[in-house]
C-alpha cells in the first residue's frame, strides 16, 4: 500500500517540478531521485541484513525531500526565486546528507544486484546534492534501484 501512495505522491510532485523547469530543471531531477528511490519502501524484512536499514533511510529521507521541492515549486510558481532557490538547496543538502549514510550502508550490501543498484543510486544521489545529476540519470537509477530492491528485500 506504501508503495502505491509514495508513487501518486511523487506523480504530484513530478508535476508540481514542471513550475521549476526555469531554474535548470533541477527541481524535477530532485523530484525523481525522491520518488524512485522512496517507492520501495516496503516494511517486510529481506534476506540482505542492510534491507531495513535501506529502506530506513528511504523513509527518512523522501517525506523531506518532497516537502523541500513542492516548498521550491510553490515558490517558484508564486514568483518568489529567492524562496524556490533556497528550498532548492535544502533538497540537494538532504540529498548529500542521504548520499553519505546511504554511502555507509553499500559496502555493507552482501546482494550483488541490490549492491550495484545502491551504488548506483548513491551516484546520483551525490550528484544531485552538486547540481551535477540530471533527470534522465535520476530516472534510470532510481527505477533500478526500486525494482532491485523490492526483489531482495521483500
Amino acid at each position: 500500500m506504501r508503495v502505491f501512495m509514495f508513487a501518486g505522491v511523487a506523480a504530484m510532485v513530478l508535476a508540481l517540478g514542471a513550475g521549476c523547469a526555469g531554474q535548470g530543471g533541477e527541481s524535477d531531477t530532485a523530484a525523481s531521485v525522491a520518488a524512485t528511490s522512496a517507492a520501495a519502501s516496503p516494511s517486510a524484512a529481506g534476506g540482505d541484513e542492510t534491507c531495513d536499514p535501506l529502506k530506513a533511510l528511504q523513509v527518512q529521507y523522501f517525506d523531506k525531500i518532497i516537502a523541500g521541492l513542492q516548498k521550491a515549486s510553490q515558490a517558484a510558481q508564486s514568483g518568489d526565486s529567492a524562496g524556490g532557490a533556497a528550498a532548492l538547496a535544502e533538497a540537494r543538502k538532504l540529498a548529500t546528507e542521504w548520499a553519505g549514510k546511504l554511502e555507509l550502508l553499500s559496502g555493507q550490501v552482501a546482494d550483488p544486484e541490490l549492491k550495484s543498484a545502491v551504488t548506483q543510486f548513491l551516484g546520483q544521489l551525490k550528484q544531485f546534492g552538486t547540481g551535477e545529476a540530471n533527470i534522465a540519470q535520476i530516472q534510470t537509477a532510481g527505477p533500478a534501484l526500486t525494482s532491485v530492491l523490492l526483489k531482495a528485500c521483500p
